[in-house]
Formats: C-alpha cells, structure tokens, sequence
C-alpha cells in the first residue's frame, strides 16, 4: 500500500503566490496616465487588484525593457537568468524603473 501524499502549508500555487498579492493600499488612476517609450526600463509589481493581463509570479520585481506599446499592454522584454523572455502584461502591472 502507497503512503498517501501530504498537503502542507506548501503544497500549490495559491499559498505560494500569497506574499505577492496581498492588498497593501487603495490605488488611483495615475498609473494608467503613464507614457512609455520603446527602449525604456520598467519594473513588473504585480497588483491584485486586476487579474487580467498578471504575468507570473516569478517575474514580480523583475527589470524589462519596453519592446512594444499598445492601448491596455506593454510588451517587455525581461532576463530571467541568462535567457531573454518576452511578457506581455497589463499597465497595471508594471511601472517606470527608478520612479
């Protein structure tokens, strides 16, 4: 007979992702005022608030450089080791690095 798999505290995506997306304070509309230019820096914060358009986890904190600028997303261009990934995300989800 096969033991049975334990289900602890951290078992699956929903604990793990838990410490990223905590509500911290009400947020305005300022950031979706914001302009960004081809070549510029942005930092990827994940808000909770919104979860259409949420990159993953393990690119919250992450630099990218700004690839292409549409309407509601901003593809970047983030490294994630020593490859290059490409992430289309939200305005939400994103602000200018160094601000």
């Amino acid at each position: 007979m096969a033991t049975k798999k334990s289900h602890g505290r951290s078992h699956g995506f929903k604990h793990k992702s838990r410490s990223v997306m905590k509500k911290k304070a009400p947020r305005g509309v300022s950031f979706l005022l914001r302009e960004y230019q081809e070549g510029q820096q942005a930092l990827v914060i994940i808000d909770p608030r919104q979860h259409k358009g949420l990159p993953h986890r393990r690119y919250h904190g992450k630099v990218g450089v700004v690839t292409n600028v549409g309407r509601r997303a901003i593809t970047l261009d983030v490294k994630l080791g020593e490859k290059s990934k490409t992430l289309i995300t939200r305005l939400d989800h994103i602000k200018p690095f160094g601000v």
